[in-house]
């Protein structure tokens, strides 16, 4: 019987980016062969794949951006650029054989739970329908580009385009730009375009903490080593990883590591911006840590440069050949950039979940969104999540995260297996004392700073960030404990409790 079980349980996967591809190959590993990728893309690498603007890199360092199981000792630099990271990946997809399980070009649209036979109905963009035992999103959270609300005066003749949706066609050399937005997508951004234009405005609602990032090839002695030294890679990896966690007190506001952080941001503000009224234009007066930290070689830098211009005003209206800011200043421009982020707290807001008893997972999710360990919803059985909600871990890398989380799901379809299970969902009350868990970790935290930033929901509530270290996200994933859930469908299904969380003042 279990034999049976092991052949005939099937997994929807949406989503081939790092996330997706992990399960698919502990999937594998585990003797579950009966699974399909869905992505919307034409490949495999997830943001890596879709995102392509001139000087995208990552902030984590290669060899901690990388599997565990899949060391790389090739990595060319200390933090990896796009085209290397998405070549890293697509190795991965063909060295662990997931070819035969990926549908590419499929853009999932909708998955409905059908109690009657315990199967989710997979819907696609093109209106095909594929039946799973269970469905897992691998969406992430960098999937729906955020563009600015521009008021549009006159028809705009120029350019404009969201980093995400990046047009190499578009020649920028000789131009005069504009790029909106200070977080990390910008400061890879206005170096580069820097370089080719001749006029180039860094438009910003408010200026964001800015520290040294002293990237550097990897020797041609290292990469020896790590080629051919035994363990020697894993060794650095884990020397990298020990390290991060030891900033994780950097999510505590006020905290020693804080505020040698801001010391540190500052010390380099100083050295690097001369005028006086440039630096204090871009010293922040939101606490270090409460938006995204950027990591950053030669952005404050290019900002020093005499063709390159800082608009301390948001942008607002469009007029044929300008971008007009809401002080009023007008800016000649043939091309507006957008480095504007993402919907990250909309988790899956562009696929209709629908679990049992006909509840959209959008209408569950109305005051933010939230899971048992970021994977799990009560009302939605057989259904998972890589990178949920509250699983963008502060410090470390999310890589080390989504392995985490991929082999809790195999651990729990492992279960099913074993037991002969169709049905799992994760039980109210064990939701609930999580999330109270959650919560209560969350009070000091500099993400409850009165300050603006994507990882709360609009009732307040952090719905990204995990509040602990990657080292505890671990711990408490690393056993499946069924008496966490459910194996068949509950008589009265209990109310979620969701605790309020509290800003603080800075």
């Amino acid at each position: 019987m279990t034999t049976n079980m092991a052949k005939t349980l099937s997994v929807g996967i949406i989503g081939a980016g790092p996330g997706g591809l992990a399960l698919g190959i502990f999937l594998r590993k585990a003797g579950f062969d009966d699974f399909t990728i869905f992505d919307r893309e034409d490949g495999v690498g997830g943001t890596w794949r879709i995102n392509t603007y001139p000087g995208l890199a990552c902030d984590v360092k290669s060899h901690l951006y990388s599997y565990s199981f899949d060391l790389n000792s090739d990595w060319s630099r200390l933090w990896p650029e796009q085209p290397e990271i998405l070549d890293y990946f697509e190795r991965c997809a063909q060295r662990y054989q997931l070819a035969g399980n990926l549908r590419l070009n499929t853009e999932i649209v909708s998955a409905r739970w059908q109690p009657d036979t315990k199967t989710w109905l997979v819907r696609t963009a093109d209106g095909d329908e594929y039946t799973f035992d269970i469905v897992v999103s691998a969406v992430g959270v960098f999937t729906q580009p955020v563009m600015p609300d521009l008021a549009e005066e006159e028809p705009f003749t120029g350019t404009v385009m969201h980093t995400a949706s990046w047009d190499h066609s578009v020649d920028l050399a000789g131009a005069r730009v504009a790029v909106l937005g200070t977080g990390s997508t910008a400061s890879q951004l206005v170096p580069e375009v820097a370089k080719v234009a001749a006029k180039v405005y860094s438009v910003q609602r408010s200026p964001t903490w800015v520290l040294p990032k002293p990237d550097r090839p990897y020797t041609d002695r290292e990469k020896w080593m790590f080629a051919h030294i035994p363990l020697a890679k894993r060794i650095y990896r884990t020397r990298l990883w020990l390290r991060s966690e030891s900033n994780i007190s950097v999510i505590e506001n006020g905290s020693d590591k804080t505020q040698e952080f801001k010391q540190i941001a500052l010390r380099s503000l100083e050295a690097t911006i001369s005028d006086e009224e440039l630096r204090r234009a871009l010293t922040p007066e939101h606490p270090l840590g409460c938006k995204r930290l950027v990591f950053a070689t030669d952005y404050l830098q290019t900002l020093n440069q005499p063709h390159v211009e800082v608009v301390s005003s948001a942008a607002r209206t469009l007029r044929s050949r300008s971008l007009v800011t809401e002080d009023g200043t007008e800016l000649d421009v043939d091309a507006v950039l957008c480095a504007t982020g993402y919907a990250a707290a909309d988790y899956l807001g562009q696929i209709e979940v629908v679990g049992a008893e006909g509840v959209a997972l959008t209408d569950v999710w109305r005051d933010g969104a939230y899971a048992y360990l970021g994977m799990a919803v009560p009302g939605f059985p057989n259904f998972f999540m890589l990178y949920g909600p509250n699983t963008n871990v502060g410090s470390n890398s999310v890589i080390f995260m989504l392995e985490a989380q991929a082999h809790y799901i195999v651990r729990a379809l492992k279960y099913m297996r074993r037991k002969n299970k169709p049905y799992i969902e994760v039980r109210s009350d064990v939701t609930s004392r999580f999330l109270a868990r959650v919560d209560k970790w969350m009070e000091g935290t500099v993400w409850l700073t009165r300050c603006s930033n994507y990882f709360r929901a609009a009732n307040g509530r952090v719905v990204t960030q995990w509040p602990r270290s990657a080292r505890d996200f671990w711990g408490m994933t690393r056993w499946f404990r069924s008496g966490d859930y459910t194996f068949d469908p509950p008589a009265v299904r209990q109310p979620i409790e969701v605790g309020a969380q509290t800003a603080v003042k800075r």
